[in-house]
């Protein structure tokens, strides 16, 4: 059984090989085409990251560009605010201003200006050494101050530009100086009607001296000069100064509000800079010559926003997609500065991937076991139908063989029953009949039996030169003296023909050939039609004038156990094994056997002998 088994077993396991190997190649297929997707989708969200970063890059040094001519305003005048702004320059920073009143209660400015409020310059300056600077302040004052009670133009503007040249050329104490200006513009301001241009000027603009040097409005100086003064003295200087300006119709609101603003907070800067930089107190900070830096402040997640817009209108990103710096908790370098996409479309495309593989594989894996089952399934009916098969051998076996013996003794019987009663009234011709029929069961018996023999592979063929004239001639009388019906043969180029094979299988088979042209056929006598000729092996050609076969069934006709339905008279006998056994007869010998011709005149078969 097993030796039945193991073509069927080669061919399951090839099958099963090549169904690995495909299922296999398929698994690769899908996990490439969800690496690729993977791929794609990554490459995709480092492009729009690489897009997000030039833009934000280029927002960056946009910014700072629009705001370099406030950082240079901002760097010469302190009225303008700097807290949005950055300057270093040799190393130290500029802007935003960090310098702040001193912490200390020391008040010699508000002490000075009550002195003068009390005293009066004159005073003040007898008290002092007569060439010192400040002492020749003091009288300058006075008189500007004895001008402005004569209110004579000329004097007044005389004594006001030796005052100012005075403060031009020496640099007093800067509380002395403030408090001692102050006190004198309010006294200019109370008696004298100043120009507004002016007193804009000595409050705000500041004047050049006639030696080209500059004499700083009050409110800048205050502002410039702050780590002077203490708590107490800066504001109480801020405030006269800001009565002053408003008495003289002077702007002193961006005076106030550069006044009670907190100092800048230092950045902890690190110089020389090497390249542009975002920092975490949200400073963008290019370089600007060797220890100098500039910058502007920013609002990285403004920034970002705006750059997500851009990015949305330009249909780059979805409404969902965000941004994000990658780094924020130190000062990123530009070069190493990143910007993070978060994209729910490209992780719902992600899993997506996933969902889509994990199905693939389920479905490759349910196929490899449906394709085992189907396989199970296949050697187990192949098993089964091997076991029937060798069951119904054995049977049929069995059976021929318990045939055998009593259609001897019929046979035996029916010859001597026909020597005895031959000839007498009423016995008829039933004794030759029933030989006749024990013939006819004897060759369905040896049909069975050699075919059983041959599908189990059990004959052991001979193999010797067999004439085919002789051969012929012999099947034919045979078949002749069985028959009821004349058999007439025609032979053309037989003689001297051998063929090498087999002579009882080749009795055989055209023994099978000879009786199924006369069991099939509505003529008498039976013709048969036999020729020969080489071409290379031997083919003989086996003609009859039988009923015909028809053309779709030529090959059917050579499958065991197959009869064809004829119209007409029944055939007698038969098992529809003769043509099978015929052909395995010639693959036997390493021969073919086919039908040439078939009509309802008769059919023509033709056996192809190999050369010896």
């Amino acid at each position: 059984m097993w030796r039945r088994l193991l073509p069927t077993l080669v061919a399951i396991g090839l099958g099963l090989a090549v169904l690995t190997a495909g299922l296999v190649s398929l698994h690769g297929i899908f996990l490439r085409e969800r690496e690729d997707g993977r791929r794609a989708l990554e490459d995709r969200r480092r492009a729009l990251e690489q897009y997000a970063r030039r833009a934000l890059t280029d927002s960056l040094g946009r910014l700072l560009e629009e705001a370099r001519p406030h950082l240079q305003q901002a760097a010469v005048d302190p009225l303008v605010p700097d807290s949005d702004v950055l300057l270093f320059r040799a190393g130290r920073q500029l802007l935003p201003r960090t310098s702040a009143p001193r912490g200390d209660d020391a008040t010699p400015a508000r002490s000075l200006h009550a002195a003068l409020e009390a005293q009066g310059p004159a005073a003040l300056a007898s008290k002092e050494e007569p060439e010192e600077p400040w002492a020749e302040r003091l009288v300058l004052m006075e008189r500007f101050l004895a001008a402005l009670k004569s209110s004579e133009r000329p004097a007044m503007e005389r004594t006001l530009r030796e005052w100012l040249a005075h403060r031009a050329r020496f640099v007093l104490p800067v509380a002395k100086d403030t408090a001692a200006t102050v006190w004198l513009l309010e006294r200019f301001q109370a008696g004298g009607r100043p120009d507004p241009m002016l007193m804009s000027a000595l409050l705000r603009d500041g004047v050049e001296g006639a030696s080209g040097a500059r004499v700083e409005g009050l409110q800048r100086l205050l502002l410039e000069r702050r780590e002077a003064f203490g708590r107490g003295d800066f504001t109480f200087l801020r405030e006269r100064i800001a009565h002053l300006s408003e008495l003289t119709h002077v702007d002193y609101v961006d005076f106030n509000e550069r006044a009670a603003a907190e100092p800048g907070a230092r950045v902890p800067l690190s110089l020389p800079l090497t390249e542009p930089q975002l920092r975490p107190e949200g400073w963008y900070v290019e370089p600007a010559g060797k220890d100098g830096a500039r910058g502007v402040r920013v609002g990285a997640t403004a920034l970002i926003e705006s750059v997500r817009g851009e990015m949305r209108e330009r249909g780059l990103l979805d409404e969902e997609d965000r941004l994000a710096l990658s780094r924020t908790d130190t000062p990123a370098p530009l070069s190493a500065l990143g910007v993070a996409l978060e994209s729910p479309r490209m992780v719902a495309a992600v899993s997506e991937l996933e969902s889509r593989y994990r199905l693939k594989a389920v479905l490759l894996g349910l196929s490899g076991a449906l394709a085992l089952v189907i396989i199970g399934l296949a050697v187990l009916a192949h098993e089964r139908k091997v076991r029937f098969l060798a069951l119904r051998s054995e049977f049929v076996s069995t059976v021929s063989h318990e045939l055998r013996t009593p259609l001897s003794a019929i046979r035996v019987m029916a010859e001597t029953l026909e020597r005895r009663v031959g000839g007498m009234p009423g016995a008829g011709n039933y004794p030759s009949r029933i030989i006749a029929e024990a013939d006819a069961l004897g060759r369905l018996v040896e049909n069975i039996l050699t075919y059983n023999r041959l599908e189990k592979g059990r004959w052991e063929a001979r193999r010797e030169q067999v004439p085919l004239e002789e051969l012929v001639r012999r099947v034919v009388e045979d078949a002749g003296a069985q028959s009821a019906a004349r058999v007439e043969l025609k032979a053309e180029g037989l003689a001297g023909v051998s063929v090498p094979g087999d002579p009882e299988l080749l009795r055989m088979l055209f023994s099978n050939l000879v009786h199924n042209a006369c069991r099939y056929t509505t003529r008498s006598p039976v013709e048969l039609r036999v020729e020969a000729r080489r071409e290379g092996g031997t083919v003989v050609r086996f003609g009859d004038n039988g009923v015909g076969i028809p053309r779709e069934s030529w090959e059917a006709v050579f499958e065991e156990f197959r009869r064809l339905r004829q119209e007409g008279p029944p055939a007698r006998g038969g098992s529809g094994l003769g043509l099978a056994i015929c052909r395995r007869i010639m693959s036997l010998h390493g021969g073919a056997l086919r039908i040439a011709a078939s009509s309802p005149e008769g059919t023509t078969f033709e056996l192809t002998f190999p050369s010896p």
